[in-house]
């Protein structure tokens, strides 16, 4: 998920018009409305460039879904290194890391989750995305996982369903629900109480309370798995603050903080995947020089 912020242009301003007039009018078709449009995320055409003209692609099938794939160094004997985008994202996102994994070794493996990029469908979920992190895991036993905003969040929840991994490289995720779906909800000009009402019709798709996908519920267990939480401080999608309170209550897990690069910038900046790299190759934050606000 984008973290800019709409311009204050003619056309935004109608919108939220739009939306504030039809809330007075029926606020439960607003709020259904907007449930539907977070719930179908954009698909973006993936910007492979150089990287792109390497890999290998194919149709990976997990068993109950068939994800748009692609790979790079086959059989690279550090083991397998998979790259998980956010919402409304696709895999070519995650290009930055692609080279410098696959110097080391990796064999790198990048996919397009469902109904995001070239993945076939049109309604997406946490718990699926977890799911599909979990059957791509128990298929390729991958050493590593990168995954950035709300591929993150799957990621981590993944561990929950017995997702096995030694090492998860987790870029701005979204530690609590709450605030990642307003920050969506404000931006299309939704009242307080119409965002209740959106965030009601998430809990009855998942059948719970959203408060049960926090990871700071789940951390504790995640136990002797190593992660290294990267995070920026001027971060407006998802608060830095709380995914230094999960590293806390994560006993493998390592907090970086950035400044400057915001929520997107932390899968972009070269200084953020040297440490990942560095991190996925045995070493600890604390022998990591501190991120610079550097962008590829």
């Amino acid at each position: 998920m984008s973290a800019e912020t709409p311009r204050n242009s003619t056309n935004v301003r109608f919108v939220k018009w739009v939306v504030q007039v039809a809330e007075t009018v029926a606020p439960d078709w607003v709020a259904d409305k907007a449930f539907e449009m977070w719930g179908r995320p954009m698909r973006l055409e993936g910007r492979w460039g150089e990287v792109g003209e390497r890999a290998r692609s194919f149709v990976f099938d997990t068993g109950t879904l068939e994800l748009a794939a692609w790979e790079w160094n086959s059989g690279g004997p550090a083991g397998t290194a998979l790259l998980i985008h956010g919402w409304s994202g696709n895999a070519s996102q995650l290009r930055s890391f692609v080279d410098p994994l696959v110097t080391k070794g990796f064999h790198v493996v990048a996919v397009d989750l469902p109904a995001h990029g070239r993945t076939a469908g049109k309604f997406a979920t946490l718990p699926l995305m977890a799911d599909t992190v979990v059957s791509l895991a128990r298929r390729l036993t991958p050493k590593l996982i990168v995954a950035h905003s709300l591929g993150a969040t799957a990621t981590a929840y993944a561990l929950s369903r017995g997702m096995q991994v030694e090492r998860l490289v987790l870029l701005a995720p979204a530690v609590e629900m709450p605030p990642y779906l307003r920050h969506f909800a404000n931006q299309v000009g939704l009242s307080v109480r119409a965002q209740d009402k959106m965030i009601s019709r998430v809990e009855a798709i998942i059948g719970a309370p959203i408060e049960t996908l926090d990871l700071r519920r789940h951390a504790p267990g995640f136990g002797a798995v190593k992660a290294l939480v990267v995070h920026d401080a001027d971060d407006v999608v998802t608060p830095h603050e709380v995914g230094r309170e999960l590293v806390t209550k994560w006993p493998g897990a390592q907090f970086v903080e950035t400044r400057g690069l915001g929520h997107d910038g932390v899968r972009k900046s070269r200084d953020v995947v040297e440490q990942a790299v560095a991190f996925a190759t045995g070493r600890v934050v604390s022998q990591l020089r501190a991120v610079e606000t550097r962008a590829a």
